[in-house]
């Protein structure tokens, strides 16, 4: 029997090392290409390398297509950061050889395991699972990004249930040249009417396509099926797909209507935005399941404080206490989080997004996704000393002081802990600037 290393060196398909990164074993092979795992020893984290499949004619229109679509893709890195969106962490070329490096996660599936009819996942699962790809999707369009190939095989479940929406290689980036990738890209079977027809492609395209998707997860048929592509496409801008409670008893009806709304033919009939398909979605999830102190939005909450450093330290418990006792708040570029000269006695995390600190009407600093501030809350009755205002789309947790006193004793000294340790971190950087 050869061990894993001899059956390394035996297949020669399977490189050394790309870029700086040494090559573990191949994990998976697509259309574009190959994708590898390896070892980031500068982080100390598994990654995922995905090497673009070579041209052997660099001249030849596929070789163009390819190299747009790798193009297109390290684009991206950087721009998206969203928990239910596979991140990028680096791209390069090496030898003729495109690649881009992304987040390893051990033991994830795609959802196209859980397209069969035989292996369905719970109504409420599908809900939950199609909830956070129409808000990742939501906020990939707010930055003018279409991905153009929402399908089973392009969104992984990881171990513990949550989401990440993959492969970004075709997607559409507004009013940018490396968008026009020419012909039919995609996977037929889940495309709308105006992609199959070569016409202008939109967000609704991708709610569509999510749509499909979720279809498929609820029944385990697609909901277009041919024995040839023409068939096909031609069901896709005509055809009505089997209703599913024909194909699944258990199906609410409310939900079925969910899904024949994000499949509308026409565009302007779907639903206008991830956002509001991801309303629609909150509805049913909280007719169908008997959680009262967890809705689906505090899920994904608590899914994005998790990854915060702020929150390292913190027991799931601890987290879960403080997204009931605070206030979840966005607001947009330009809007005041606190004034200064008012009294206010909360604490703010910022969850997302970054701040500018104005004193006196001058800006005097910047905060970023992850820093606090409402240190005059310690003491009762202090003003606030300065501005905060959104810079960009921002999110944040607060919670009153009075509130924070009610929570159990470990968390708040858990809370108190971290936050002065940020606020000294803070105070630190500004002096050392």
């Amino acid at each position: 029997m050869l061990t894993s290393a001899a059956k390394k060196g035996a297949d020669r398909t399977v490189p050394a090392k790309i870029g700086k990164y040494e090559i573990i074993n191949e994990i998976g092979k697509g259309t574009t290409g190959d994708v590898y795992l390896s070892h980031d020893p500068y982080y100390g984290r598994d990654v995922a390398v995905k090497v673009y499949h070579p041209e052997t004619n660099a001249d030849t229109q596929a070789a163009k297509v390819a190299r747009k679509m790798f193009f297109n893709e390290a684009h991206i890195v950087g721009m998206l950061q969203h928990p239910n969106i596979l991140p990028i962490f680096d791209a390069g070329e090496e030898e003729g050889r495109h690649y881009v490096v992304m987040e390893h996660v051990q033991g994830a599936r795609t959802l196209a395991a859980y397209c069969n009819p035989d292996a369905l996942l719970r109504v409420a699962d599908v809900i939950e699972i199609t909830f956070k790809c129409a808000k990742a999707l939501h906020y990939a369009h707010g930055r003018g990004l279409i991905h153009r190939d929402i399908k089973p095989s392009n969104v992984m479940l990881t171990p513990d249930n949550d989401v990440r929406i993959i492969d970004f290689g075709i997607a559409l980036l507004k009013d940018a040249d490396m968008s026009a990738i020419q012909g039919i890209a995609g996977s037929p079977s889940y495309m709308p009417p105006e992609q199959v027809q070569s016409m202008e492609i939109t967000k609704t395209s991708d709610l569509y396509s999510l749509g499909a998707v979720m279809y498929e997860m609820l029944t385990g048929f697609r909901p277009f099926r041919a024995n040839s592509l023409a068939k096909l496409l031609n069901q896709i801008v005509y055809a009505t797909p089997p209703p599913i409670h024909s194909l699944r008893s258990d199906v609410p009806e409310e939900l079925e209507e969910i899904v024949a709304g994000a499949m509308q033919k026409e565009p302007a009939a779907r639903y206008a935005s991830g956002a509001e398909f991801a309303a629609k979605l909150t509805r049913v999830y909280q007719s169908l399941t008997s959680k009262k102190n967890e809705s689906i939005d505090e899920s994904e909450h608590f899914s994005l404080l998790r990854r915060l450093n702020f929150f390292h330290d913190f027991a799931h418990s601890e987290i879960r206490e403080l997204l009931s006792a605070g206030d979840w708040r966005e607001y947009k570029p330009g809007n005041e989080i606190v004034r200064e000269g008012e009294l206010d006695d909360r604490f703010y995390v910022i969850v997302s997004g970054s701040c500018v600190v104005e004193a006196s009407g001058v800006t005097v600093g910047g905060m970023e996704t992850g820093n606090c501030f409402g240190e005059s809350s310690y003491v009762s009755g202090t003003k606030r000393t300065a501005t905060i205002k959104a810079q960009d789309s921002v999110t944040v947790l607060s919670v009153s002081a009075t509130l924070l006193e009610q929570l159990s004793t470990e968390c708040q000294l858990r809370f108190n802990k971290v936050f002065l340790r940020s606020l000294i971190r803070r105070l630190q950087g500004a002096d050392d600037g």
